[in-house]
């Protein structure tokens, strides 16, 4: 009896072990191959941002000097 529990014992620490391996290489994949693209999307918009931001000043300084010089 005590042979049987301890072999299902160890049979269930390796499924365990074996889930926590897979879930380790899922981790790293989301790491190391989905957050750099996520980065790279999110660096793009900020420089469309920043693009539209210099445009809209652009736009402000103009019309100031439509205001003030006429």
């Amino acid at each position: 009896m005590s042979d049987d529990l301890s072999r299902k014992n160890e049979l269930e620490l390796v499924s365990i072990r074996g889930d926590l391996k897979l879930l380790s290489q899922k981790i790293d994949v989301l790491k190391h191959n989905d957050l750099y693209h996520v980065q790279k999307s999110l660096d793009r918009v900020i420089k469309l941002l920043w693009g539209v931001g210099f445009l809209i000043l652009g736009q402000v300084i103009i019309g100031l000097r439509m205001t003030v010089w006429g």
